[in-house]
């Protein structure tokens, strides 16, 4: 029974792969408006520059409570 899901999520994966690149080729979709494009950035790069910033300030917390768990704190 194993062997037939498996083998049905295969050839569904195949069959979904297939609809997305025919629906790929006969229809083309723009994500950019004017706006973003005359400011420079995209909005994928203003998602990566705010994943860092938050990254680097949860590490920041963590690193103030690790020091003070380990009582090197200043």
């Amino acid at each position: 029974m194993l062997v037939f899901i498996i083998a049905g999520a295969i050839i569904g994966s195949f069959v979904v792969e297939y609809l997305v690149h025919l629906f790929a080729d006969n229809y083309a979709i723009e994500w950019d408006s004017a706006s973003e494009s005359a400011k420079g950035i995209s909005s994928a790069q203003e998602i990566a520059i705010a994943m860092r910033r938050t990254h680097r300030e949860s590490e920041r917390q963590m690193n103030k409570a690790f020091k003070v768990a380990s009582g090197t704190h200043c």
